[in-house]
């Protein structure tokens, strides 16, 4: 095939060219890497869950608080718990008409949150056999009536039922309540109140004195107050209470429309909605049975069962006779039914279990209220911060009520925190078998993040309290109190990219100088004649612009045609 040495000669200068302006350094090397910003790193992790928890703030099995100033008798003082539990009579703080003395309230919930727990209490005007919790400023021969003493319970005449609705009653239940929401409303040491004031125990019924013909009550004469006083009463307990929770023992429309929590005295015995008046059975007539997932439920082991319901088999005297006439002895299914937090349960303390029957008491009292575990987490670092999110699952019964302030923080390899950011939780929102995703941005700035990791926290709203901790393999690992995410990932070491290369300028080289001519030299100054540097004598060649090929090429390409 015929090639046009036009074509060919072309082709020879531009590679002739190319070779001699590299020589001369004509050609620009390529530019330097520019500078470029760290890019983000991310890692994500898969957390490990575990059983629930036993121990954790506002759930569980709770005991009697002893006196303050005493030491807890107790037979198994390991057995774990969160808050404590006390009665009080009403004449233990209201002095006189108006006039309140807060010194019994103080000395117990100081003494209880010097250990660490919250407290659960109740005030009562009527215990049986214990003496009235009646102010004395209402008793005395101008006082109230005193005429409805009982035998039953025990009491053998030593307290006395009061008229709920004698005006000069309700007035001192309605200031004394009005009294404790300004004293204790929101105040960290409460975990819970209950409503008391009305009915045995301040349990709200006076059985059997409830209207009822029976041996106790031959002429069925009922002593609870009417509608209108009890509606009196839980307006009262309304207006006091906005941030501590209050529970009422039996379901209402009243106690409904006021969103107050409920709690069942007789758990596991008169639960279950197999009878028309067990707990769930008033529950369901009131249409309360999601009440649970706005308001907290509470209440107390049925004590003949407490030392025995954990045992395998049963060891309940007449247990086999109860559950044929429809009582409960189960306790899994009314916690399930009833979403329930908490309860008393002073003979898990006072008389204690041993064996697999001790190991059934704690896994019972882990299993109420809210379980929460973190299932997974995220950490991105970037050149300003760390970004988080983490994902929570509650797999209890219940929320978790209170809603607690959450921080994400920044721990160093000793566990010192280096940043903390706050954290919109949300957690009463956070129903059994749902998730959510809470998130934080941590500040970065000047801080050393080598060996650094994230960790999540909801300490306790009370000074010395329980932290909320999650059911994971790596909560506490790295800060007591703190659920440790994961490592802070380090910044990913991004290869430099070359910027493009731009043509180098043509240095235009002017044709061979004559014999004897000067020719400047690189700095400028005369070189003498035939003195020139190697560089200046390449360019007395005859290079001259890249573009169109070089003189002396193309003499010696015109010279051989």
């Amino acid at each position: 095939m015929t090639v046009d040495r036009t074509v060919k000669r072309r082709r020879a200068q531009r590679v002739g060219a190319l070779a001699l302006a590299s020589a001369l350094g004509l050609l620009a090397p390529a530019a330097a890497a520019a500078p470029t910003e760290p890019e983000a790193a991310t890692a994500t992790y898969e957390l490990t869950t575990t059983p629930a928890l036993a121990t954790n703030p506002l759930k569980g099995f709770l005991p009697f608080a002893p006196e303050p100033g005493q030491t807890a008798e107790f037979a198994d003082p390991d057995f774990p718990y969160s808050m404590e539990w006390f009665y009080l009579p009403v004449d233990s703080v209201v002095t006189g008409e108006g006039t309140y003395d807060w010194t019994a309230v103080e000395s117990r919930l100081d003494a209880i949150a010097e250990r660490g727990h919250q407290s659960v209490f109740r005030f009562y005007l009527d215990y049986p056999a214990q003496e009235s919790g009646v102010p004395d400023y209402l008793l005395g021969p101008d006082g109230i009536s005193q005429d409805r003493a009982y035998d039953f319970f025990d009491n053998d005449g030593l307290s006395f039922s009061p008229d709920y609705d004698d005006p000069r009653v309700v007035d001192m239940i309605v200031d004394f309540v009005t009294a404790f929401g300004e004293q204790y409303d929101g105040d960290p040491r409460v975990g819970y109140v209950t409503a008391g004031l009305i009915g045995f125990w301040g349990e709200d019924h006076t059985y059997p004195m409830d209207g009822v013909v029976s041996d106790e009550n031959p002429t069925g004469e009922d002593w609870m107050p009417s509608q209108a006083t009890r509606e009196t009463i839980w307006d009262a307990w309304d207006a006091a209470l906005d941030d501590t929770w209050l529970l009422a023992r039996y379901p209402s429309e009243a106690v409904k429309g006021h969103g107050f929590g409920l709690h069942d005295d007789s758990f596991a015995y008169a639960t279950l909605p197999t009878t028309d008046w067990h707990f769930l059975t008033k529950v369901i007539a009131e249409g309360m049975q999601d009440a649970w997932q706005q308001a907290p439920i509470g209440g107390e082991l049925y004590p003949p069962l407490q030392t025995c319901l954990f045992d395998d088999p049963l060891s309940c005297p007449d247990a086999a006779a109860e559950i044929a006439d429809g009582r409960d002895y189960n306790f899994a299914d009314s916690v399930d039914q009833t979403h329930i937090s908490w309860m008393m349960n002073h003979q898990a303390w006072a008389t204690g279990y041993t064996g697999q029957s001790r190991e059934r008491a704690v896994a019972a009292s882990a299993s109420l209220g809210y379980d929460l575990a973190a299932v997974q987490g995220s950490v991105t670092q970037t050149a300003g911060g760390v970004d988080v999110t983490l994902d929570l699952e509650n797999r209890g019964v219940a929320p978790f009520y209170y809603d607690w302030p959450a921080s994400m923080v920044l721990l160093d390899a000793q566990g010192e925190i280096l940043a903390e950011a706050p954290v919109d939780a949300n957690l009463p929102s956070l129903l059994p078998g749902t998730t959510t995703t809470v998130s934080a941005t941590l500040d970065t700035a000047a801080l050393d993040l080598t060996g650094a990791t994230v960790a999540f926290s909801v300490p306790n709203v009370m000074d010395g309290g329980l932290p909320l901790r999650f059911a994971n393999a790596t909560q506490d690992a790295d800060r007591d109190g703190y659920l440790t995410v994961g490592a802070v990932p380090a910044l990913a070491e991004v290869a430099p990219v070359a910027a493009p290369v731009e043509p180098a300028p043509v240095v235009p080289v002017a044709a061979a100088a004559p014999a004897g001519a000067a020719v400047a030299s690189p700095s400028g100054d005369l070189a003498a004649t035939g003195a020139s540097t190697t560089s200046l004598g390449l360019a007395a060649a005859g290079a001259v612009a890249l573009g169109g090929g070089l003189l002396l090429m193309r003499r010696k390409a015109h010279a051989g045609r």
